[in-house]
């Protein structure tokens, strides 16, 4: 004789499990990072900064002016430690080739 199938067992609390996330905003410094990484505007770093971390524009112009990057297409390494865990990121840069062509003769400027 086969086994009758049995339903499955309802929990005894009524409440659901409550599923906790931990936020932890970036520091200023990574966020810093991110803005220069998506817009080579200042302008708009400082407002992708301030939004970012909840600051007015006016605070944290002056320190994303200081750590603006040079011209140069050079290579970054950044070391981050959080909750004991060391992560190594290198980001490399290349400006991108910009081709002026010659007027053509018979063209006017």
């Amino acid at each position: 004789m086969k086994n009758p199938v049995k339903p499955p067992k309802k929990s005894k609390s009524k409440t659901p499990k409550v599923v906790r996330v931990r936020y932890e905003p970036p520091t200023l410094d990574e966020a810093i990072f991110a803005a220069q990484g998506m817009s080579e505007n200042p302008a708009t770093q400082v407002e992708m900064v301030a939004e970012l971390m909840g600051l007015p524009q006016e605070e944290v112009r002056p320190k994303v002016l200081a750590q603006a990057p040079s011209r140069g297409g050079s290579q970054q390494v950044v070391m981050t430690t959080r909750n004991g865990t060391q992560r190594s990121v290198v980001v490399q840069r290349k400006t991108p080739r910009r081709i002026v062509l010659p007027p053509r003769i018979g063209q006017s400027l």
